[in-house]
């Protein structure tokens, strides 16, 4: 009989008359990884938080490692054995990967360390697992994998039972993301459990055991192996499928942005044309230029040889009259591209002081962006204060500002990130809007998403090279096992999304 690590039993919490989880059931085996696929994102955090800490609960019982832990009768605010792997470190970034390891930790004594001691521990490790990472080297300067792998060692060494996996495919390119996944199933066998928390069931169906699905705080369905089907997910999805109005290339091929040649410390000899109107995107297997991608466009960053082309001109040469012709999404902009100070249409109309200094503040032109956007943004568009409007209005508010300001291309990093499945879908809407007013669109991204629902073309790019181009005809290509070894991915959303 297969080891309990940790059992949920009617889980119900409720925090000031919100119920953050609604009689939750689930239980996770000693060895297994277990996927749970969040349709939206209520309640995600709050069971995070109490998989961690016994913190109070209005109803049921919580188990870990088959002892009453927590229950509505009694709260111990002691923390489980549990370790959570996230897109937000909990590493100290200052110290290096040994002393992440060996030193911070509980039960660690010693009064002189020597860092040789360390780095061939560290070494019993790593060589086993057939990778390497500088024992002496600071956290802060480590990649997204090896950061993961880092804390991954440290839940090992600290003897940690259950590992919580939190949206890695949003931070780890597709590359690294199967090493990590291959590390966790060599933990499996040697008898640590794995919690897979993602919003695409094509991800948990290529390395869970059994997958959970999550709505409204509630498990909606469990799904064991056998039953890992896209029909029977069906009936908790929307469709995501390629709208067939979509614009269509243009038949001048002149090229709005052109790479030629270009080299920086990280991107080596890359050269692609974008056409005007188009929607590219560049998927990034290993998660090392697209930060270079970024600020090259910004102009905070000057190629170390090579050429940028915006229509015909040379960008490094002339980007600060160039600048307007851009815009940029920045990943999660909810948090760092809206004026929380400022009013809705202020803040939609913010660009566009760019263009024309301060003809934003005229009074007859609010009126008619009042005219023309509230069909699309609804009253939120009168709001004051922006602060209590929902996620989708926010996203709305970020959208249209740039559907506004009309810049030739607009620039969307990791766009699908963390958003849960009715979000997403409302973002492909967005995105759409914005090609039908012929802005190109361009998606820096280090996992698919749901991104093929409107590009026109992926341009893959793997160590800093352009590796290899597919347009929207060859995107069947790469789905499952039909995908070339070269250039496959872990996963790829169907039609149906959950």
């Amino acid at each position: 009989m297969q080891k309990e690590i940790i059992r949920l039993d009617r889980v119900t919490q409720r925090d000031d008359g919100v119920t953050l989880l609604d009689g939750v059931n689930l239980h996770i085996f000693e060895g297994e990884i277990m996927g749970l696929v969040c349709i939206d994102s209520e309640g995600q955090d709050a069971l995070v938080n109490l998989l961690c800490e016994n913190i109070p609960i209005h109803y049921g019982y919580i188990y870990f490692e088959e002892q009453l832990v927590n229950s509505y009768k009694s709260s111990s605010m002691e923390l489980n054995h549990v370790s959570v792997i996230e897109e937000r470190s909990r590493l100290v970034e200052s110290l290096t990967v040994a002393d992440n390891i060996f030193v911070l930790r509980r039960g660690f004594k010693k009064y002189v360390i020597d860092p040789r001691v360390l780095k061939s521990q560290l070494a019993l490790f790593t060589e086993d697992l057939g990778i390497h990472i500088d024992a002496n080297e600071s956290v802060d300067e480590l990649s997204s994998f090896e950061r993961c792998v880092t804390e991954l060692l440290k839940a090992v060494v600290t003897g940690v039972k259950l590992v919580v996996l939190r949206d890695i495919s949003n931070f780890i390119g597709p590359a690294d993301l199967l090493r990590f996944q291959e590390l966790i199933r060599r933990y499996t066998a040697q008898g640590m459990s794995f919690l897979y928390i993602c919003n695409h069931h094509e991800e948990t169906f290529r390395i869970c055991d059994r997958v959970s699905l999550m709505e409204c705080g509630k498990i909606r369905k469990l799904l064991r192996r056998e039953e890992f089907r896209d029909d029977i997910i069906s009936h908790f999805t929307l469709d995501f499928s390629r709208p067939t109005n979509l614009p269509q290339d243009s038949d001048q091929h002149s090229g709005v942005l052109k790479f030629r040649h270009v080299f920086t410390e990280h991107i080596h000899d890359m050269s692609f044309t974008i056409e005007q109107g188009e929607c590219v995107v560049f998927l990034d297997v290993n998660n090392l230029v697209l930060t270079d991608l970024f600020q090259l466009m910004t102009g905070d960053l000057l190629p170390q040889s090579g050429k940028i082309l915006l229509n015909a001109t040379d960008w490094c040469e002339n980007r600060e009259k160039l600048r307007q012709h851009l815009s940029f999404i920045k990943e999660n902009p909810l948090q760092s591209m809206l004026f929380r100070e400022m009013s809705y249409i202020d803040n939609l109309c913010f660009l566009l002081d760019r263009k024309s200094p301060l003809l934003w503040m005229n009074r007859r032109f609010k009126q008619s962006i009042f005219k023309e956007y509230e069909p699309l943004v609804g009253k939120d568009i009168y709001a004051y204060d922006i602060t209590g409007l929902s996620p989708a209005s926010l996203y709305n508010l970020v959208y249209y500002r740039v559907h506004l300001y009309h810049p030739e291309i607009v620039f969307c990093i990791q766009p699908f990130a963390g958003a849960d499945m009715y979000l997403r879908h409302h973002l492909v809407h967005l995105i759409n809007e914005l090609r039908a007013r012929k802005i190109t669109v361009v998606i820096l991204a280090v996992s698919m998403s749901d991104s093929l629902v409107v590009a026109d073309r992926l341009l893959m790019l793997e160590q800093g090279h352009l590796l290899r181009e597919y347009r929207s005809g060859e995107f069947h290509l790469l789905r499952g096992q039909s995908a070339p070894v070269d250039t496959a991915i872990p996963w790829l959303p169907t039609g149906e999304e959950s």
